[in-house]
């Protein structure tokens, strides 16, 4: 609509209008809704089936991204505070005024990944790059993996793709698999660095119990904010 046109219209029409727009509006959400929980019901199966925490569907049009994520609630404050080092712990945490606990992003990645069993001491990185990889990089590739894979699947997917010369992602290979043990090796690195070696297994069991890990399915629809409607 013109909204010069408006300007001409008597309230009784612009009332009208706006009920109109208004029921347009609340129909085109509904089935907006709906086509997100389909996509959302069929991104969830394929990260149920692959052991991904997101996935990518492309169209002409734009992109929708489904991604499994988490919410960390830390049950008993005091016993986790002595199971981590007093360096850990006041390195990684902020006590507020309110005595509410705000984690840094790379203690609370460490303690989701605790909860919920997501890593691997199996192999380190440069084991799997050399022995477990579905395309076999080069020595000058496998420098660059070793550097820039951070356990990020969106970011390592890029970096997957990038360094091992796929520049067209549609006819790239799947690294699903890749993507999931490189996430559980970094997080095996991350609590490695963050927990005493000495009992590493038992201290993982005892942080566990003070923990509750919330899972929530997301979805994001991308498309060129530019264009006109």
């Amino acid at each position: 609509m013109n909204t010069e046109n408006l300007k001409g219209m008597e309230e009784k029409a612009l009332v009208s209008e706006a009920v109109k727009l208004d029921k347009q509006q609340k129909r085109l959400k509904m089935e907006l809704d709906a086509v997100k929980a389909e996509l959302q019901a069929r991104g969830l199966s394929v990260l149920e089936d692959r052991n991904t925490k997101y996935i990518k569907y492309y169209s002409p049009e734009g992109s929708a991204a489904v991604a499994d994520t988490q919410s960390l609630e830390v049950l008993n404050v005091d016993k986790l505070k002595e199971l981590l080092s007093e360096g850990v712990w006041k390195q990684n945490v902020v006590e507020t005024t309110k005595t509410d606990y705000k984690y840094k992003p790379a203690l609370e990645r460490v303690l989701k990944a605790v909860f919920t069993g997501d890593y691997t001491f199996e192999y380190s990185l440069e084991e799997f790059i050399d022995g477990h990889m579905s395309v076999k990089p080069d020595a000058k590739q496998k420098r660059l993996l070793l550097k820039k894979l951070k356990g990020d699947y969106v970011k390592d997917r890029d970096t997957l793709l990038g360094i091992l010369g796929y520049g067209n992602k549609e006819d790239a290979p799947d690294f699903d698999v890749e993507l999931w043990y490189i996430y559980k090796i970094k997080n095996g690195e991350m609590i490695r660095a963050v927990l005493p070696e000495e009992f590493l297994e038992q201290t993982i069991q005892d942080i566990k119990k003070c923990l509750i890990v919330e899972y929530k399915t997301s979805i994001t629809i991308d498309y060129d904010k530019e264009e006109s409607l």
